[in-house]
Parts: structure tokens; sequence; C-alpha cells
């Protein structure tokens, strides 16, 4: 079920025609068991950079193939509607390249980005801290200048491979006393790091074959090149890096979304419910209608969104709140419908509905919370009835 505002490319159909072809043959067939085993997606991975499907937002130089956002958006969702876990790791490797690609000298960015894009390091982007989630500006972790190294304390939470990671954008603050003035971003390379641990994998709802861990600095030295930008710019770089995962998450619940409403369809065929002329089985087909265009409609909005931001429009910001807040909730909303029709087979495992629901779940949470992006669109609504 796919919709494009503007005709896609070539190009664009070429990779998401190679993105089914891996799907079909590595993902999906690994889906259950990386859930239920809690594996971690090793082999999608890398079946998708080795179909030229990596990282793919950055430029071709770099390893990527510069597409459009919308295309990048679509294969999250196309892996989500298979795979949460495998959806979490891919989109997550674009997340860490992503600040790299917008802050990091060219010595950086060419350490780094290429081998994201062809899976060959993982990534992963270390903000998020015990006392501190969307309020940025409190956080603790400190990364203290020395003449030749800047030394870091301090732990962080709920890190999406952050135990796998080869690379790390690490945001600490150089200044706590300057709130977000003092935050700073840093690149950290995981296999020359002293007083660096990752914590075991969290036991979790869904997504179990992402690994999601805390991070600890314990006087942790950094060269001062690892620097990404420069000090104090961090919290304008995190801005700027916000608007990718959040797009990333609406992404998720379309595609979350749409995994639930075709393995529904799927069980209703099977059992003939949806030629059946029978009361019931009439009340499944409308049902199964209504979900199916509140999906198309939240495609239509996230393809809308990604060309805003792709097109630099003023009201981009606002509108990836809108998709994230939106989007996610549909994610949770569809595979709840999903358990209603199904009836007593809803939880069984092999229907596969259950799994999305778990998965769905936290992309509500991640990224900015759903109240977070309600507190957003409510600060730019104030913002747009004063200019009028």
């Amino acid at each position: 079920m796919t919709v494009t505002l503007n005709p896609p490319t070539t190009r664009s159909s070429e990779l998401l025609d190679q993105l089914d072809i891996v799907i079909r043959d590595v993902v999906a067939p690994a889906a259950a068991a990386v859930d239920a085993e809690h594996l971690f997606p090793s082999k999608s991975i890398a079946a998708l950079a080795q179909a030229g499907l990596g990282v793919l937002l950055m430029p071709e130089e770099l390893g990527g193939q510069a597409a459009p956002t919308w295309v990048y958006a679509e294969t999250v969702a196309r892996l989500s509607a298979a795979c949460g876990a495998t959806s979490t790791v891919y989109m997550t490797q674009l997340h860490c390249a992503h600040p790299i690609h917008l802050r990091g000298t060219d010595v950086q960015q060419r350490r780094w980005i290429p081998a994201l894009c062809k899976s060959e390091a993982i990534g992963a982007i270390a903000l998020t801290e015990p006392g501190s989630g969307s309020d940025v500006a409190s956080m603790r972790t400190v990364a203290r200048r020395h003449a030749d190294s800047y030394s870091v304390r301090g732990g962080k939470t709920f890190i999406s491979s952050g135990d796998r990671a080869d690379v790390i954008v690490l945001f600490a603050s150089v200044d706590t006393s300057r709130g977000k003035d003092g935050i700073t971003a840093f690149l950290l390379d995981t296999a020359s790091l002293e007083g660096f641990s990752a914590g075991p994998p969290m036991h979790k709802l869904g997504q179990c074959g992402a690994s999601t861990v805390e991070l600890s600095f314990d006087d942790c030295a950094l060269p001062l090149d690892a620097v990404l930008g420069r000090e104090g710019q961090g919290y304008e770089l995190l801005l700027d890096s916000v608007t990718k995962s959040r797009i990333s998450a609406a992404a998720q619940g379309v595609g979350f979304a749409e995994g639930a409403y075709d393995a529904t369809v799927r069980w209703s065929h099977e059992r003939g419910l949806l030629s059946s002329r029978a009361r019931d089985a009439q009340d499944l087909q409308f049902a199964l209608a209504g979900l199916r265009s509140d999906i198309y409609a939240a495609r239509a909005m996230l393809y809308q969104v990604c060309d805003a931001v792709d097109n630099g429009a003023s009201e981009a910001s606002a509108a990836v709140s809108m998709a994230k807040l939106h989007c996610t909730a549909l994610g949770v909303r569809v595979p709840v419908a999903c358990l209603a029709l199904l009836g007593e087979d809803g939880d069984l495992v092999d229907v596969g509905v259950e799994r999305r629901l778990r998965d769905a779940k936290i992309a509500e949470i991640y990224d900015g919370t759903s109240q977070v992006q309600s507190m957003l669109i409510a600060r730019d609504t104030r913002t747009r009835a004063a200019l009028a």
C-alpha cells in the first residue's frame, strides 16, 4: 500500500524494489526469531547494506544514495512492517551518520560514514540520561577539557545499539552552568576507549532484537579532535539531528500499522471472510476498509512532511512533530483494532499482530514523547497566531 506525492524517479523505484527483495528473502523470514530469541539483526542489516540500501540519505561519494527523504521514510516503514528490531537498528545507523555529516571534519566523515553505509561499523547516538530525558539542557554527563584531552564522567540510558556500536555520537556538557550553551558533541571510537562501558541489553516490551543499553563514562579520555563541530554547538546540532530521527519514528508508526493490517488481512482471507456476505464478515470488511484508509492518509502525511523538509519549508519543524505525533499513535491504534478483529486469535504469536503492537508502543516515547510533540506543535501555533 504505497502513495507518492511526486512521481518516483527510476532510481527511487529501483531502491524500493531492491528493498522488497531483501525484506522477502532475509528480513521477514528472520523477524519472529529476532523477536522471540532477542537476536540482534546483524544479517538483515548486512543484507540491506550489501544491496546498497545502507544509510540512504548520505551523499554518494560517502557511500550513500543521496536519496530523497521520502524514500528513506518508506524504507523504514516497510522494514517496520516486517521487523521492528531491524528498522530500529537500521534507522540508528542514520541517526549516527547524520550529525557526523552535518558537523564532522572531512577526516571524521570519511572515517565513519562509508563504514556506516556498508554496515562495516555499527553506530549509536548517546543523549538520554537517567535524570534528563526531554530536558536536554539539564544533562549531567560532563566533559572536562585538559591540555591535550577531554575526560568524560557520567552516564547515558536507553541507548540503541550502544553495546554494539563501533562509533558513538555523544552529547555532553563542557560546563553545566551554561545550560544548553555548554552542550557539546563528541565522536567516540569505542575500540580505543578506556573508562567506557556498556551495560547488558535491557529486557523490553517490544523490538527485542534491537539492543538498548546504559553507557557509563568513568574519566573516559577523549582526544581534542573528538569534538564534533565546536564546543557549545551540541544543542544546535541536536535540534538539526532530531528532524530525521522523528521522521524515522513516524515512518515506523506507519509501518507497524501496516504490518498489523496486512497480517489481519491474511488471516481474514485464509478463513474466507473477505468474500463472505455474512453480517459479521461484512462488519470485519468495513473495519479493515477504515484501517486501510487511515494508513493511506498517514503515509501521505509522512511523504508531504518529507517533501517539506527537503524543500526547507518554514513549517517543516512543526510538521515533523505533527507527523511523529500522528503516525506513532496510528502505529499503536491500528494493531489494537486488529487484535479486536482477530478475536481469540489476536494474541497468537504466529499471526503476528501482537508483535507489531509491542514494537509500536515505544515509538510514541523515543525521539521526543507524544507529549513533547504536542508541546512543540502548541508553541508553533502560538507563534503563528501572534504573527497573524
